[in-house]
């Protein structure tokens, strides 16, 4: 699907306020309502846009550890991507290159759940070796790029 300029605003005000009505998205595009519902329909038809979501703050509810972790596996990177869905802490799972083989960013309530939560991953017999980084303070997590700022 070709993006221009109009399909550009229009994803940068959805990500900005998912729940804005389509006049106010219109509005933000500076197109005519039919003409943004219109674009919008054919943006989730073609997959760009995928969903709608709520941004959580996960220490309002007590979830006050994030960590990074990495992963190193004695086979196919694929086995193990097939058991991360098991685990729903973790809120974002990475194949990635280096030494390491796969980087997962998860949420637990405390250091105590944390060790749980590895313990349980070092059951895996995928799993050859366990790596954890505590993230101290998020400085930007999970933001948008804004496309109206890229070009072509």
């Amino acid at each position: 699907m070709d993006i221009d300029d109009t399909d550009r605003a229009l994803v940068d005000a959805l990500m900005a306020d998912g729940r804005a009505s389509i006049q106010a998205l219109a509005s933000e595009a500076g197109v005519a309502v039919e003409t943004a519902d219109r674009r919008i329909e054919a943006l989730e038809d073609a997959g760009v846009i995928e969903g709608y979501t709520a941004q959580v703050d996960y220490d309002e509810l007590g979830y006050d550890v994030t960590a990074v972790v990495r992963l190193r596996v004695g086979e196919s990177t694929e086995t193990v991507g097939e058991t991360l869905g098991d685990y729903p802490w973790v809120r974002s799972a990475y194949e990635v290159t280096g030494e390491d083989d796969c980087i997962l960013v998860g949420t637990v309530r405390d250091t105590d759940d944390m060790h749980g939560k590895v313990a349980e991953l070092l059951t895996d017999p995928t799993v050859r070796s366990v790596t954890v980084d505590v993230v101290l303070d998020t400085v930007r997590a999970g933001e948008p790029i804004r496309l109206g700022d890229s070009a072509d």
